[in-house]
């Protein structure tokens, strides 16, 4: 039976690694070049000692408390009577490219005024943590980057602490502050797998750029309970409610915040008409010669994207396509009409006349496609007139649907709702500085 070779450059979490370092392989510290590398003014390096590990070189230091006194958390007293110490070791940030653990005295004192022995609370490490808030802060930035499997990897951590980094910090933003106040409210779905309509319902705070609230379903019930769930203050600020075309949303939002302003995201309404686009051309596409139809083949983005995005090769494809086919000459153009108007149009009143003139012109086309897509525009006008108060969109959520897609490709899926919530918030949620 052949054994795998053992690779010792593995090196294990703080605390068991320390307890192996004795005090005679420290090396007296000459000058404050650690202290200032170090970063931690609670903290003074005296001794250090650089250890071989595998392959790796490992520099341990061993700290001293600058100050010899401690406030109480129950009363508030300082006191300075130590009522014990122990050895206590934690990885710190990379030195010099070594891994850096530090090592000091924890220390429990005798408050005089509550007559209870306390330990000494530290603020670049949390009580019974293995790493300073610094390197589990360094951690989680890296497992966001990433993914944990990699972070465990390059850091010399085992998974499970890298994900329990992860989760801790992660929390702080999973919940914005309840005295936070949304003045325009996006609401838009996203699919976790395709072909299984599963959706999760993504709520954010477009002018703070962040996430509010992920939601297992899109259901009117679940937006409804979150709505519920808000202060009067907060209902009451909210004055936009940006949403995809999808009626529940309205409904919602009709109910429960009644007083705000709906607003149709324009991108979906676009995506509406390019729908209908899309069908004439698959439509002419399977009726025309073969000429045509070799011309209409793969022919679907250069018909539904912006013109102006439009490369010099795919313009000269799309004269092409139009002067063959007039009827989809016809709609294109008003494709594009009615793209400019969104674009150009910074009024209300204005927006109301042009698109009112623009659905005169699509009903005199006769065209069954876009009769269907005129439904769509009558059922929702006024929610889409609503737009040009403000240009309101939904653009951010939108564009998170590729980030979480990247997201749940790094972590090849994601089984457990909770820690896929989790990370979106890690990334997306309330703005904080944890540190």
């Amino acid at each position: 039976m052949k054994l795998l070779p053992f690779n010792p450059s593995f090196v294990k979490d703080a605390a068991r690694s320390a307890k192996r370092i004795a005090m005679e392989a420290f090396k007296k510290v000459e000058d404050n070049v650690f202290t200032t590398l170090l970063g931690l003014p609670m903290l003074i390096v005296s001794m250090y000692a650089l250890r071989k590990e595998g392959c790796e070189e490992i520099l341990h230091l061993w700290c001293k408390h600058q100050e010899d006194v401690a406030m109480c958390p129950r009363c508030g007293n300082f006191c300075t009577d130590i009522h014990e110490e122990d050895k206590r070791c934690v990885r710190h940030l990379d030195i010099w490219g070594k891994k850096t653990f530090l090592h000091f005295m924890s220390r429990r004192f005798d408050c005089e005024q509550c007559g209870k022995p306390f330990t000494e609370e530290l603020p670049f490490v949390d009580s019974h943590r293995r790493q300073t808030r610094a390197f589990e802060y360094h951690v989680y930035e890296l497992s966001l980057s990433s993914n944990k499997k990699a972070a465990a990897k390059s850091l010399g951590l085992s998974q499970s602490t890298v994900r329990d980094i992860f989760n801790r910090w992660a929390k702080l933003k999973l919940n914005c502050p309840g005295d936070h106040l949304t003045r325009v409210l996006g609401i838009d779905e996203v699919s976790l797998k395709k072909r299984h309509k599963q959706f999760v319902l993504i709520i954010s705070d477009m002018d703070s750029k962040c996430i509010l609230a992920v939601l297992p379903t899109r259901e009117r019930d679940a937006l409804e309970n979150w709505i519920d769930g808000l202060s009067e203050q907060q209902r009451k600020s909210i004055r936009f409610v940006s949403t995809d075309m999808w009626a529940p949303y309205r409904q919602a939002a009709q109910r429960k915040l009644g007083h705000a302003t709906l607003v149709a995201d324009r991108f979906h309404v676009m995506k509406q008409l390019n729908s209908r686009i899309t069908q004439l051309r698959s439509a002419i596409q399977h009726q025309s010669s073969e000429e045509v139809a070799s011309l209409l083949k793969g022919s679907r983005w250069i018909l539904v994207r912006n013109r102006c995005d439009l490369t010099a090769k795919d313009e000269a494809q799309l004269q092409k396509i139009l002067a063959l086919c007039p009827e989809l000459r016809t709609i294109y153009l008003l494709k594009e009409e009615f793209r400019c108007i969104f674009e150009k149009i910074d009024t209300r009143e204005k927006a109301h006349k042009f698109l009112t003139t623009w659905v005169v012109k699509a009903q005199f086309t006769g065209n069954k496609y876009l009769s269907k897509f005129l439904t769509t525009l009558k059922n929702w006008w006024n929610e889409i007139l609503n737009y040009f108060i403000e240009n309101t969109t939904n653009g951010f959520v939108e564009g998170l649907n590729g980030a979480i897609r990247n997201i749940i490709r790094s972590a090849f899926g994601y089984r457990n709702f909770e820690n896929f919530k989790l990370r979106l918030f890690a990334g997306y949620g309330f703005p904080t500085n944890p540190r």
